[in-house]
């Protein structure tokens, strides 16, 4: 008896009991600790992930692939632990991702939830801990000025142009999207060959006295000029209303005594040259080739002043037509590219309130220009002085036709009328050389105007002309060489992708 009254006495059990009871909460208290550490990471990187996500998808809210380019995002931050898997960081798995857009808003929502599975918490019957993210972007594009000086040379017929026009037209439709017009957008179209046309409903900007229209025959002045090669003039954003234009022609060698006869010869009814004004189709434009004849040979199209229209810019870029003859001066399509965004051009080209001030708050200009070959004259029929080519591409002379190894007209006339000033002997090597420098100081003074500048050379395999090119963007990257279609239609949906400002908007 004695002893079980002692051992009902004895406490020493009770407090070790007392203890280890205690020791539960503090252990779950630790394993909350644990867990609730890596939820709030796992909630920090689902969010970055998320936010990339939605951002992207914003960005190419117009693309097929959009869904996939969202997804392609969010694993690339959230660590994908296979191919197909659907668990990421810390062993976290997807449990909802859900993508819904709004293409009125220019809004993409991505939600996400993932389930990681925890540790010392799994000991209180709690295997999972959960974290959520819903996250919007929206598309917010700046005010924007964007000038297309796209190169319609001979050397784009068939396949090229094709080309060109598909990828400017998606690049249009990305920065339009569904939309006809963009709040404080526009655009504008410049093709140039070796000149560029002004509209020949623009005769005014012209020298006095300088149109005569008998010199056109029976057809008209199409709008093209000679290029403003005195005082450095052709390197300026100098308006016609201070330094005035001439217009261009090449005049009929029909029964002249020249070196050049036959390269152009042309009787009133014996004009074949293309309407660039109302270009017929493809086939049509490229059957005459460099066989065309008339007193605007070599014209473009006339360029397309800034424009808030969807469909305006884009029929005009399906309009676009290889125009032969003459040669390939980005220089002179770089300039008006230029005259299209410049203040001191404002009211000119049809609007009175464009372009607008170079420092107009939220606003960007931006220039993209594009080439498939050299600064240079063309020379058709070509050969050594004295004879004439008798195979390739194009047919041998006509008849009584003496090449002196001079060429084309062009916006700057014939090379060896040197309006240039080339030092002897006056060579197309030397040609070259010379409109690259004029055209790399004009890149500098456009960027000087904080105008962003895009290049892209197209099946270009001349080193110097790529890096002509690659200077004249505003930064190295936004330089794009393609060397197949395929590549330029990449290169402007990347512009087209850069030229979108993204936000976040919750």
């Amino acid at each position: 008896m004695t002893f079980l009254r002692r051992l009902m006495r004895d406490r020493r059990g009770a407090v070790a009991m007392l203890a280890g009871l205690a020791a539960i909460p503090l252990l779950a208290m630790a394993g909350a600790a644990v867990d609730l550490t890596r939820l709030y990471i796992l909630h920090s990187r689902l969010v970055t992930a998320v936010d990339a996500a939605a951002l992207a998808g914003a960005r190419v809210i117009n693309e097929l692939d959009r869904d996939t380019q969202i997804q392609r995002w969010f694993w690339a931050n959230f660590t994908r632990s296979g191919a197909q898997a659907t668990t990421g960081f810390l062993g976290a798995e997807v449990t909802q991702f859900t993508i819904s857009v709004d293409q009125e808003a220019r809004m993409v929502r991505v939600r996400v939830r993932a389930a990681m599975p925890t540790t010392v918490l799994r000991l209180f019957g709690q295997d999972v801990l959960v974290a959520s993210v819903d996250q919007a972007a929206r598309r917010q594009d700046r005010g924007m000025e964007l000038a297309l000086v796209l190169d319609v040379t001979g050397s784009m017929a068939g396949a090229p142009m094709t080309a060109l026009r598909d990828s400017a037209t998606e690049l249009v439709n990305i920065l339009y999207g569904p939309n006809e017009t963009v709040p404080n957008f526009w655009v504008s179209v410049v093709p140039y060959t070796s000149m560029v046309n002004i509209g020949r409903g623009r005769a005014g900007w012209l020298e006095a006295g300088s149109l005569n229209p008998a010199d056109y025959g029976s057809t008209v002045w199409r709008g093209c000029v000679f290029a403003r090669h005195a005082n450095g003039e052709d390197e300026t954003d100098t308006p016609p209303t201070v330094v005035p234009f001439r217009p261009y022609l090449w005049r009929s060698t029909v029964n002249r005594f020249s070196p050049h006869l036959g390269d152009n010869e042309w009787t009133n009814a014996s004009i074949t040259e293309p309407n660039p004004e109302n270009p017929p189709s493809d086939a049509a434009q490229n059957a005459l080739g460099n066989n065309a004849r008339g007193p605007n040979l070599g014209c473009p199209r006339a360029i397309l002043p800034l424009s808030a229209s969807r469909t305006t810019v884009l029929n005009e870029i399906a309009s676009l037509r290889a125009t032969h003859r003459g040669g390939t001066m980005a220089n002179l399509g770089l300039q008006m590219g230029w005259a299209t965004l410049s203040p001191r051009w404002r009211g000119l080209w049809g609007s009175a309130t464009l372009p607008q001030a170079y420092d107009t708050p939220h606003m960007d200009k931006v220039l993209v220009l594009m080439t498939d070959g050299n600064n240079e004259w063309f020379d058709w029929p070509e050969g050594a002085p004295g004879a004439c080519r008798t195979s390739g591409t194009s047919p041998p002379c006509r008849s009584g036709y003496t090449s002196d190894g001079d060429t084309d007209m062009s916006a700057y006339g014939r090379l060896r009328e040197n309006r240039l000033g080339i030092v002897a002997p006056v060579t197309n090597a030397r040609a070259l050389t010379e409109l690259n420098a004029r055209m790399a100081r004009m890149c500098t003074r456009i960027k000087a105007q904080g105008i962003i500048i895009y290049t892209i050379t197209f099946n270009v395999t001349n080193a110097t002309t790529r890096d002509l090119y690659r200077s004249c963007a505003t930064q190295p990257e936004y330089h794009f060489n393609s060397p197949d279609a395929a590549a330029l239609r990449a290169a402007f949906r990347e512009i087209a992708g850069q030229l979108a400002n993204l936000r976040i908007v919750r």
